[in-house]
């Protein structure tokens, strides 16, 4: 016969133990949720700097013309939020910005407290970054002016056109072995024309705009394989417009201004008219038509004509080239400066 004391002493035996059993059972849950979550949420932070990497690279790499104040993206299940501020002005084509770019991640556990990590980088804002080397700057051989084709390299912008109208005179024309003339009036600049020896590789090193960037089609640009109704536009948009041709030709009576890239062979006729800068990647043999502004041409390698006979007006308007190369303005990463802003 069991005494009651001993009752006693088992059954708060029993109850201590299952209390052990269910703290045990209580504490690897937590551990296990604790784990989880912490596995969880440092997934989110890990994948939240990834988006917010990601933000800042598309910004920069986006950036073409006018500096957007606020962009977001949406990148890998997260949202990039990215904000450019001016720290200083290095002259005046040249300013330094810090970039910042703050990535969320939702967490489907805690709806309203995403994942946030934040990075920061410095880069250089490039302001009319294309300089105002010559009227004609081609990657040929041989440049030949005749039957009306003309590079006059003096302004023909007046001081009350714009702010810098009426500015020095830049060379007439650029080839790489010669630059021919029907009369002595066809080429006129100072100098009057110049040679560089390295061809396509020099114009387009010395363009001080990245052409496999601009050329890109995964690069946003104003207009694609159209032309916009300048009539709609301010008179003081000078735009930038891209025609990927391959081998094909600008349409007959092909008018406007701004920035015309031409991913292909430029190849216009005797009713092309231009206000601003042409760059080309390769120039046919028979060019035509009227610029007033630049002509770049020959920027991917050897030019597939190398005599290129131009028959093109082209007068230097730095108004026109003034207004054109805003558009051409970009952002560049300042080396080593990106970095983890939390």
């Amino acid at each position: 016969m069991r005494r009651t004391g001993e009752a006693g002493f088992v059954l708060a035996l029993v109850v201590f133990m299952l209390f052990s059993v269910s703290v045990a059972a209580a504490t690897g849950y937590i551990l296990v949720a604790s784990e989880f979550s912490l596995s969880k949420h440092s997934g989110d932070g890990a994948q939240a700097l990834v988006v917010a990497r990601g933000g800042l690279e598309r910004y920069v790499a986006e950036s073409l013309g006018t500096l957007a104040d606020t962009a977001t993206y949406a990148l890998g299940g997260g949202l990039a939020t990215v904000t450019p501020r001016k720290v200083f002005e290095q002259d005046s084509v040249t300013e330094v910005y810090y970039i910042r770019s703050e990535g969320t991640v939702d967490d489907i556990f805690q709806p309203g407290t995403p994942a946030r990590r934040v990075v920061g980088a410095y880069a250089t804002y490039r302001r009319r970054p294309l300089p105002h080397l010559a009227a004609v700057t081609l990657g040929a051989d041989d440049v030949r002016f005749e039957s009306g084709g003309q590079a006059h390299g003096q302004d023909y912008s007046l001081a009350t056109d714009c702010t810098g109208g009426a500015a020095s005179t830049i060379t007439g024309a650029i080839g790489r072995l010669s630059v021919n003339e029907a009369s002595p009036s066809d080429v006129q600049g100072s100098p009057e024309s110049r040679l560089w020896s390295g061809g396509w590789s020099q114009v387009r090193d010395s363009i001080r705009v990245r052409w496999d960037v601009l050329s890109d089609p995964e690069l946003p640009v104003e207009f694609e394989n159209t032309l916009p109704s300048f009539g709609s536009l301010p008179a003081d948009s000078f735009p930038v417009i891209r025609y990927n041709l391959g081998a094909g030709h600008l349409n007959a009576g092909f008018q406007g201004r701004g920035v015309l890239i031409v991913d292909g062979v430029f190849d216009p006729t005797s009713s092309f008219v231009w206000d601003g800068i042409v760059i080309a990647r390769d120039v046919d043999d028979y060019i035509q038509g009227v610029i007033d502004g630049l002509l770049v041409g020959g920027l991917d390698g050897p030019n597939p004509y190398s005599t290129v006979y131009v028959q093109t007006d082209v007068k230097y308007y730095s108004c026109n080239v003034y207004r054109a190369n805003e558009s051409l303005n970009y952002l560049e990463l300042i080396p080593n400066t990106v970095h983890e802003a939390n």
